[in-house]
């Protein structure tokens, strides 16, 4: 059997010539390739491959009918009433219960954003499209590929045609809204993320950018398009994997398949044990395993369910798991080892299975005309629901109207309709010369690159709006985050370089250690490190105390006891600074079980002298930095956007000092009384005039709700060093 890797097939519908096979190669080399050079640091050492592979499945897959089949009403439908020259036809029945899923995933989807209390998992419904697109797409590559005629320029072909005309459409649409809509650093960050969204990384983008969860993740209008990335990361080899196996040893496909899966499950459950689960939500390592069920459904030998009654208990199981997950992800976890997605992609790779296989009672509901052509329209329903969402609430600060959100969703729909008739199918359709679809895609992607280019070389147009505004958005996302070839493993999570230019954790002479609150002082720790001339370590585990035995539940006591030991065994390091949120919001516990909330401060202050003793006893310097007044909204966004659309302040712009000292009277008047440590407090700086500020000269002095932005750092500058050099002096007496 001869595979023909490069070689586009002729058909009846459309005959590819050599020029058509020569735009293609031209295509995606020019769009990744001027995407790739223009996405900004630190994207850049992305693989070269991804500047010429990158053109991939997104959710849906082509749903014709085999030539030898007679369509039903329905099938009409579903094949988009022309469905036999599609650019996507294959050897596969049609499944209407897969666009009933689909339709699912895309519902949950949309119903999680807009509002994260009626279906608390509904950002599971990415997992469930994972699971139907290595279903649907590893069917054609396996059975093109066994009957010899599969070519990866067709595969390709079809990828560019079912997805690039959509997110073109979407990303000049969204460029024009943000370019009148946005403050100035958040048009930058659109413009940086168009770039990654273009080169298909935006998924490493955001890994680097932005909690998903986080409330400013609801200021980035292509925050969605990670999902994209993770996809088209994991076509550009995965058809190549399946084309060497079967050439060269047709049975090493399945354990291939079936180890990569399952070790990119452990490395999910291993990632989100040490705190990283912004690497295990966004990057494709941890992602594989969610692609490879469905991939595995087609790859394992077929077996069909006989028994209707087996079918339809089964369905019974997989939709109670699957809808568990969605509505209830807490139950889920169990332990905190197994990852909350673990229900959703198992409950959807069963009812594909099923559906398959004789299908049941859920299969026929998922197969009826209201969930298929919701199906149907899911890519473009995807694409337009979130930009819609964000710019609603940017606009509106604060939450809009129920009747507004309502507006919103129709015109997602509205959207999504037109843009599945007058761009999805025509695209897909034979009847359109490829070399038409890659001069138009292409064109609209070198739009997409200019806009943004042009909104990067402006900094965002900071002339649009008022002053006042600019000035305050400028603090937004720019807490301090250690850069990714600054960590390095360490302990029961990972540690981050400070002055230490060895990277060896072993030559660290001092160490910060916390959380966020600890990462966000590390620039101004780092300066005065520097200027003595001492490499240092920063520990921080983000949503965890430091305190090994009173913390926000027993995996942050576990990761913190790993720390704590590891900390010790390095050698050379004298002093030791905690820093760390003072205001818990959340549940805590100690070995004993839960704290009572009235409990929780003394308690807190209790485990935190217990830590310092610990450190003491092993002659260490201790260095404690106290709480500042937080803002408890998200200040720089909020206020910017409020000042701009003249919307009105609700929120408070200071605490008064008398209120923070009463509630913070407990740490301070305890710690600032030891003479065996050395006190921090960063509130005095903060606070003149009997109160304690959140803006300084005109400038927002907190990124969000409760992290300091970085241009402000150098007003806490002063009270570091003091502070910092009175424990050093201790230490040489």
């Amino acid at each position: 059997m001869r595979l023909r890797l490069w070689h586009l097939q002729p058909s009846v519908a459309c005959r590819t010539s050599f020029q058509s096979n020569v735009l293609l190669y031209l295509y995606i080399n020019l769009r990744f390739s001027v995407a790739y050079m223009l996405l900004p640091s630190p994207l850049s050492p992305v693989p070269l491959i991804t500047r010429h592979l990158s053109l991939l499945e997104s959710f849906k897959m082509p749903t014709e009918l085999p030539p030898t089949a007679a369509p039903s009403v329905r099938q009409q439908i579903a094949s988009g009433f022309d469905g036999r020259g599609s650019a996507d036809a294959h050897q596969s029945a049609y499944r209407p219960d897969i666009d009933g899923l689909r339709a699912v995933a895309v519902i949950a989807v949309i119903a999680f954003h807009l509002s994260d209390h009626w279906m608390t998992g509904g950002y599971l419904g990415v997992d469930i499209f994972f699971v139907i697109s290595g279903y649907l797409i590893t069917n054609v590559i396996w059975r093109e590929a066994i009957a010899g005629n599969f070519s990866i320029a067709r595969f390709y072909e079809r990828r560019i045609r079912r997805i690039a005309p959509a997110l073109s459409v979407v990303l000049l649409a969204c460029a024009i809204v943000s370019l009148g809509l946005l403050l100035p650093f958040d048009l930058l960050g659109f413009a940086k993320s168009a770039f990654a969204s273009l080169a298909f990384v935006a998924n490493i983008y955001f890994w680097r950018d932005t909690d998903y969860f986080d409330r400013n993740a609801q200021v980035k209008p292509l925050l969605h398009l990670w999902s994209l990335g993770v996809e088209e990361q994991f076509y550009i080899f995965f058809p190549l994997l399946i084309i060497l196996c079967i050439r060269f040893r047709r049975s090493a496909l399945l354990p291939v398949v079936a180890g990569l899966s399952v070790l990119s499950l452990l490395l999910n459950a291993v990632l989100i044990h040490i705190g990283g689960e912004a690497q295990a939500f966004y990057l494709l390592p941890s992602r594989v395993w969610e692609l490879g069920a469905g991939a595995l459904l087609v790859i394992l030998p077929q077996s069909r369910i006989a028994s209707a009654l087996w079918r339809n208990l089964l369905s019974l199981f997989a939709a109670t798991i699957l809808l568990t997950g969605l509505f209830f992800p807490q139950f889920c976890t169990l332990r905190q080892h197994i990852p909350e997605t673990l229900w959703a992609v198992v409950g959807a790779a069963l009812l594909i299975h099923i559906g398959a296989g004789g299908g049941s009672w859920l299969t026929r509901l998922l197969s009826t005309p209201v969930l298929v052509w919701n199906g149907l329209i899911s890519y473009s329903l995807y694409l337009w629901h979130w930009p819609i969402l964000v710019f609603l609430r940017y606009y509106y600060v604060q939450e809009p109207p129920a009747l507004l959100l309502a507006a919103g969703v129709v015109l997602m729909f509205v959207l999504a309709t037109l843009s599945w008739r007058y761009v999805e199918r025509p695209f897909r359709s034979r009847k359109m010369p490829v070399r038409r679809v890659l001069l138009t895609v292409g064109a609209g992607g070198l739009l997409a690159a200019t806009a943004a280019t042009i909104m990067v070389a402006a900094h965002g147009f900071p002339s649009r709006l008022d002053p006042q505004a600019a000035r305050i958005n400028e603090a937004i996302d720019t807490s301090y985050r250690c850069r990714f070839t600054e960590l390095i493993p360490f302990g029961g999570s990972h540690g981050c370089v400070l002055n230490l230019p060895s990277h060896r954790p072993s030559d660290a002479e001092f160490v910060l250690y916390g959380n966020s609150h600890a990462q966000m002082f590390a620039p101004i720790v780092s300066n005065v490190l520097r200027q003595y001339r001492l490499n240092g370590l920063l520990v921080p585990v983000n949503s965890c105390l430091p305190t090994p035995d009173f913390n926000e539940s027993t995996r942050c006591m576990g990761i913190a006891q790993k720390n704590y030991d590891a900390i010790l065994t390095l050698p050379r390091v004298h002093t030791i600074m905690l820093a760390m949120t003072w205001y818990p919001d959340v549940p805590m516990f100690t070995p004993d079980g839960p704290v009572p909330q009235s409990q929780q401060p003394t308690a807190f202050l209790e485990a935190l002298d217990r830590l310092i003793a610990r450190l003491r006893e092993h002659g260490k310097q201790v260095i404690v930095v106290g709480p500042i007044a937080e803002p408890g909204w998200d200040l720089a966004t909020g206020l910017g956007r409020s000042l701009a659309f003249h919307r009105p302040v609700t929120q408070p712009l200071f605490m008064m000092q008398s209120d923070f000292l009463a509630a913070n009277n407990l740490y301070i008047s305890h710690l600032s009384g030891r003479s065996d440590i050395t006190f921090i407090r960063p509130d005095l700086p903060e606070c003149e005039g009997g109160r304690c500020d959140y803006i300084r000269d005109g400038y927002s002095l907190f990124s969000d709700d409760n992290h300091l932005g970085s241009k402000t750092l150098s007003l806490f500058q002063p009270a570091f060093r003091a502070g910092m050099e009175q424990a050093f002096f201790a230490r040489q007496l």
